[in-house]
Formats: C-alpha cells, sequence, structure tokens
C-alpha cells in the first residue's frame, strides 16, 4: 500500500483509539498483508480501491458489544478512477465452505447492553447508599453513617441500568451506505453475526458500480477466529 495511505489510515486508527477498541477474537491470517502500527490489522487492494479492516477496533459503548455482534472496522480508499457502491450487502465474512455472514444495517443491531448508574447524581431523582437524593430532603438530612450493602445489590451498584440497541453510538460509528467517489476516504464499523464454530473466515467486499450496478473487482482479507 502507498506509504501516505498507511499513515493516513493510522492516524484515522489512533485518533479514535479512546472510543474504538475490542472486536471478538478476530485476527488477520498469517497470510493476509499486514498495516505496519496498526493491530490486528489487514489490507486488500483492487482496482484503485484499498480496504483496510480491523478486527480489534471496538472502544465504544457498550464495551460488550464483541458479545452481540463482530465489529470490524474498516476504511476505504478510493485511489481509481470510477466510484464504488458502497452497501451492507456487498460486504460479508466467509467461509472456506462457503457460508456468508453478510453484513448487518446497523438498525437491525439488537439486544440490551448494561450501562453504569451514576450515583451521585442519579437519573429521575432515585439514588442508592451512600448518595442520598436531594429530591428528598427529609432523608438527606441524616449526617450519620450509611453505607453501601454490595451483598444486597451486587454488581448493581456499576451497571444495572439497560439499554436497548441500537444506540446511538453504534449507530454513528457504522460505516454509512452510499457512493465512494475517486479521491475519496471513509471508515466505520461493520457489524456481523457473532461468529460460533469457526476457525477459518475471510472479509469479503464486491466493488460494484453504482452506475452501471456492474461487478468490477473484489477484495478479500483473510482472518482466523479464536473462541
Amino acid at each position: 500500500m502507498p506509504p501516505h495511505t498507511a499513515a493516513t489510515v493510522r492516524r484515522l486508527f489512533f485518533a479514535g483509539a479512546a472510543l474504538l477498541g475490542c472486536a471478538g477474537n478476530l485476527e488477520p491470517a498469517p497470510e493476509s498483508r499486514r498495516v505496519p502500527g496498526i493491530a490486528s490489522s489487514a489490507v486488500d487492494q483492487d482496482k484503485g480501491i484499498e480496504l483496510v479492516a480491523v478486527a480489534d477496533a471496538w472502544r465504544g459503548y457498550p464495551g460488550e458489544l464483541d458479545e452481540l455482534v463482530t465489529p470490524i472496522l474498516v476504511t476505504i480508499t478510493n485511489t481509481g478512477r470510477r466510484p464504488v457502491e458502497l452497501r451492507y450487502e456487498h460486504f460479508a465474512l466467509v467461509t472456506p465452505s462457503g457460508v456468508r455472514f453478510v453484513a448487518l444495517p446497523p438498525v437491525i443491531v439488537t439486544g440490551v447492553a448494561y450501562g453504569p448508574v451514576d450515583l451521585a447524581y442519579p437519573p429521575m431523582g432515585f439514588g442508592l447508599a451512600p448518595y442520598l437524593s436531594p429530591w428528598y430532603p427529609a432523608l438527606s438530612v441524616w449526617g450519620g453513617s450509611f453505607p453501601f450493602r454490595a451483598d444486597y445489590y451486587g454488581n448493581c451498584y456499576t451497571s444495572c441500568r439497560h439499554f436497548p440497541l441500537p444506540d446511538g453510538e453504534l449507530l454513528q460509528r457504522a460505516l454509512p451506505e452510499g457512493v465512494l467517489s475517486p479521491g475519496g476516504r471513509i471508515t466505520g464499523f461493520l457489524y456481523f453475526e457473532e461468529l460460533e464454530d469457526v476457525r477459518h473466515i475471510n472479509l469479503m467486499a464486491e466493488l460494484v458500480d453504482p452506475t452501471t450496478g456492474q461487478r468490477f473487482g473484489g477484495l478479500d482479507i483473510p482472518f482466523v477466529y479464536d473462541d
């Protein structure tokens, strides 16, 4: 890959490192072309279209997203002379036997995530010990000890709110569909089904001309999955 492209992708990756991060147990296969300086990444290029894929990239919310789906961060660069159509149906994880896991539209990624509760300034005026809600002054005037009972609440102290998916961050960080014109670059997450009973799998992308609907190339990055 051209040195300037690798450097640009590296900046994109590390600029979002605080918000991106941990995606399942996928790793580029030994035969994949690695991107220097970016862990768990590999690259393929065809007809002027370059695809960089980073498996261990989700650092957003929910932190346990890789228990619900398989997120892969991709950066697509068009250095060719023709536009390329970006649709989720053009991306798939494919097993050696031909089983395809097509990228999921982010709006149908469902599940329940767990989020922390702010006990000092809790939502809706409800608080747990040792924080007492200002909405109940009759309780707040107590000056003695009122400790948190960990044996009763368990891990509810840090994560007892449930949030349905998809949420805003999952949608905002998804790769958008559209047309990538020559000279363009875009980055975002693709979400696939959670993988089971899979060892070798390839991330494949079809290159489709939006003006004709014809396929003019393809990208293929081998991965291994360690469950």
